[in-house]
């Protein structure tokens, strides 16, 4: 199973060592949470190191304070509503893969039992291509890994290789499926940002809360017939 706890996202982009030696600063005042029944009707802002964190109203949880790696690619007063990041592999799919594949094995024995009697060097073959969705699937698992930020202006994609992107939210020209991560993919003039599909739905919530009211004309709306951008 796939560890995609807040805890989880926060390490994968862990701060490196080596920087400056700094005093520890004191330690914060104590926040006890409130149980949810006390406030079931209004919004719970939580400001905890390594819990979930609201950090703009109407934005959804974000796994903690940004760590260094994905927060120093901000501008300079750029406020940050959202973040998160896919940092770990979903293996429930490859068991569904896995069940299919071995049921398939169990018919072909009962109908051809000579289908075991080739050699191995032409009995792999037919495996392998029964069993190559399961390969797919952690490849694009491993593509997939990046840290995805909104802010109240623009949402940046921080992947954990490669240069990171920045596309400003009236700068989106186009929206559409993302084949690689199986999310969406933005696309602008001059850059693309693909959103994994295990943060698609928080990342809309979140360019909502910062583009709720906004009144656009026709010609500024992007080419989006999955809604993404609202």
């Amino acid at each position: 199973m796939t560890d995609e706890s807040p805890e989880a996202r926060r390490r994968a982009f862990r701060v490196v060592s080596g920087g400056e030696a700094r005093p520890a600063l004191p330690p914060g005042p104590l926040v006890i949470d409130a149980p949810p029944e006390a406030v079931a009707s209004e919004p719970v802002f939580m400001d905890m190191p390594g819990g979930p964190r609201v950090l703009a109203p109407g934005a959804p949880p974000s796994p903690g304070t940004a760590p260094l790696e994905i927060a120093r690619h901000l501008r300079m007063g750029e406020a940050l509503v959202w973040w998160d990041a896919k940092a770990g592999y979903d293996l429930r799919p490859l068991a569904w893969i896995g069940g299919i594949s071995a049921a398939v094995l169990l018919v072909a024995s009962l109908l051809a039992p000579e289908f075991w009697d080739q050699p191995f060097a032409d009995l792999w073959r037919p495996i392998a291509v029964l069993l190559s969705p399961m390969l797919l699937w952690l490849v694009r698992e491993q593509f997939s890994q990046r840290a995805i930020l909104v802010t109240d202006t623009a949402i940046l994609e921080v992947p954990r290789r490669g240069e990171p992107q920045r596309l400003q939210f009236s700068a989106v020209q186009r929206v559409s499926r993302d084949l690689l991560t199986g999310g969406v993919v933005l696309t602008g003039k001059l850059s693309k940002i693909r959103v994994p599909a295990s943060l698609v739905d928080r990342a809309r919530v979140a360019i909502a809360s910062q583009r709720k009211g906004a009144l656009r004309s026709q010609a500024e709306r992007p080419d989006d017939p999955l809604r993404f951008m609202g």
